[in-house]
């Protein structure tokens, strides 16, 4: 199953998956039959390898597939997005564990790298792994979950070399974890982002994933930056506004509005909204391809620029930040006739918002990427 084909079965599901979103919203997870088409449309192999039976898709051609997905459904798109990660995870672990953990083309991986919550305590062969984590979106419907920690030895935190704690990113089967049905939100409600606990779950030595540069060195392209596993959640949000925009102007089409009453269309301060809304929507997906295709262009011949990745850091923050301003702008364009549940306006609001309170595009990191385009690296070694 090439490129091609994964993007020719999603654009063939997305007409079912838009009329189960309200289904996917009540059930605050994706449906079980849902994730078995997704995993037959080939999505959750899009980073897997050819030499383990995947098509070894590029950055922009994930990210064309996410958006599409996200179009359809912003939980699906996102979890999607979450799942997917599968792929880079296979070829980062130790052959034999990938091979025991990830088999299939079609895993799905859950879990996030925050190591706060987490605890690993050195034993012989391994870890024990303690904690409480949030965010485990699609964590019902994984095969294996991750989760960072600290490492300790002898009851203390391990220092590295940097001289602050050691962390690791320890990956465990799914059915290990205690699941906790805590996902009650405001947006990407059925993402089913759910707390996910550890109660002494042993980590063998090669399921505790250092992330460091030796990581991603003498490795192919897809495989040889973060960047390909963090900046892939940046379709979610041009998904999500593209539909809103396709959304409103349906409504448009139908409705009459101002005194007299005559097409909505016709009136002067919805035309301008909707141009406003489209120079900023197109504006963001421009930057957000642009960015991704020269970054992986650079990548492809050896290591991109600190500023060629601080554009496509930029592209990530803006794309997030842009759907929640355009949506919201068609939100109050229609008025009341979207406040209400069911309205697809309003439901695309309220996920376009919640993408926007993701860590990685929140204003404390904007630094760093204003840094990047200056010339500075970026502290971590996925960026």
């Amino acid at each position: 199953m090439e490129a091609a084909d994964i993007l020719a079965n999603v654009r063939e599901l997305t007409p079912a998956i838009m009329e189960r979103s309200g289904e996917i919203e009540q059930l605050r997870r994706l449906p079980g039959d849902l994730v078995a088409q997704l995993r037959q449309a080939g999505v959750f192999r899009m980073a897997r390898s050819r030499a383990k039976g995947g098509p070894q898709m590029s950055l922009p051609q994930q990210l064309r597939v996410i958006e599409e997905l996200a179009y359809a459904d912003s939980s699906v798109g996102w979890c999607v997005k979450i799942g997917a990660d599968s792929g880079l995870i296979a070829e980062y672990l130790p052959p034999d564990i990938s091979a025991e953990l990830l088999p299939s083309p079609d895993s799905i991986t859950a879990g996030q790298f925050t190591a706060g919550r987490g605890r690993l305590d050195r034993v012989d062969g391994g870890y024990l792994l303690t904690g409480r984590f949030p965010f485990g979106s699609i964590s019902g419907h994984a095969d294996v979950i991750m989760s960072g920690a600290i490492v300790h030895v002898d009851g203390a935190p391990a220092i590295g070399p940097n001289g602050m704690p050691e962390t690791r990113l320890a990956f465990a089967p799914a059915g290990e974890y205690v699941l906790e049905d805590t996902w009650h939100t405001h947006g990407l409600r059925g993402t089913g982002s759910n707390h996910y606990r550890a109660e002494g779950i042993f980590i063998p030595e090669g399921q505790a994933m250092l992330i460091d540069d030796a990581l991603f060195a003498g490795r192919e392209t897809l495989y040889s930056s973060g960047f390909n596993w963090v900046t892939t959640m940046a379709a979610v949000p041009l998904g999500v506004m593209r539909r809103a925009m396709d959304e409103t102007k349906a409504l448009i089409g139908q409705r009459m509005g101002g005194v007299p009453p005559r097409p909505m269309a016709e009136l002067t301060h919805v035309r301008e909204a909707i141009a406003q809304a489209e120079m900023a929507r197109a504006s963001a997906e421009a930057f957000l391809y642009s960015a991704a295709d020269a970054f992986w262009s650079e990548l492809e011949r050896g290591a991109p620029s600190v500023e060629t990745k601080g554009r496509l850091a930029l592209s990530n923050v803006n794309a997030c930040r842009t759907s929640a301003d355009v949506t919201r702008m068609l939100f109050d364009l229609i008025g009341a006739n979207v406040i209400f549940e069911g309205s697809v306006i309003e439901r695309l609001t309220r996920d376009a918002l919640t993408l926007r309170q993701h860590m990685i595009v929140s204003p404390a990191h904007l630094e760093h990427y204003g840094a990047m385009i200056l010339g500075k690296p970026h502290p971590s070694p996925l960026y």
